[in-house]
């Protein structure tokens, strides 16, 4: 992912150094997103060593706007941002654990949020009106689990890679609509509890994966 942040930001900035200032056509806007989150985690519990994995998905309509710069050859330059946030949904498992000394029996709930998204982006649109768009995003992944054996686990930033495809219909006033959809691949996080086993030192850790696809329409003005 950072061979692709470098990459993106490059291309953006070769982009704007070749646009004249008054080439720019600034663009703003809201969008509306019926977005799947998928997600997938496996936790290695500190005492044992077992490994327990986890498939969570939820879907949610998800509000945002954005801004945008773009020149007379149909490239863009957008930054977007969602100021909420959006559940995976929670998975509970039952665990009784015989083993003496430890205590960590009882129901383990597993919950996660996306809070406070904010991309960047490079977007060309085509005579036609299919454009493509290509970015780099960011946000909070929030825990919010409840286990039996009290561990808890920090917040975590994440980026990922944003992959769209759409139309885009403009009118003689400026204003123009846009139908898409779009493909977010975020990197892998890894998170460690708070609190170590008194035996091994050892923590519980969760390695997980979100991905989210979105179909979206947005609404905007060109000056």
């Amino acid at each position: 992912m950072r061979i692709l942040k470098i990459t993106l930001v490059s291309v953006i900035a070769s982009i704007l150094m070749v646009l004249p200032s008054n080439a720019l056509e600034k663009r703003i806007g809201v969008a509306l997103a019926m977005t799947g989150i998928s997600g997938e985690g496996t936790e290695t519990l500190k005492d044992s060593g077992a490994k327990h994995t986890t498939n969570a998905s939820d879907q949610a309509v998800i509000g945002s706007i954005f801004l945008e710069l773009a020149g007379d050859r149909g490239f863009g330059l957008g930054l977007e941002h969602v100021p909420g946030s959006a559940d995976i949904n929670s998975g509970t498992r039952s665990k009784t654990n015989n083993k003496l000394g430890t205590d960590d029996s009882g129901t383990n709930t597993a919950s996660a949020e996306i809070d406070g998204l904010t991309s960047i982006y490079l977007i060309k649109t085509f005579d036609s009106g299919v454009f493509v768009k290509i970015g780099q995003t960011s946000t909070t992944v929030n825990t919010k689990e409840v286990l039996s054996t009290g561990s808890k686990y920090d917040n975590e930033d994440v980026d990922g890679m944003v992959l769209g495809l759409g139309i885009n219909r403009s009118k003689d006033s400026g204003f123009f609509y846009r139908i898409s959809g779009e493909v977010t691949d975020y990197d892998s996080i890894t998170l460690n509890s708070k609190t170590a086993d008194a035996d091994t030192g050892k923590k519980n850790k969760i390695v997980a994966d979100i991905d989210t696809v979105a179909f979206k329409l947005s609404i905007g003005k060109a000056f």
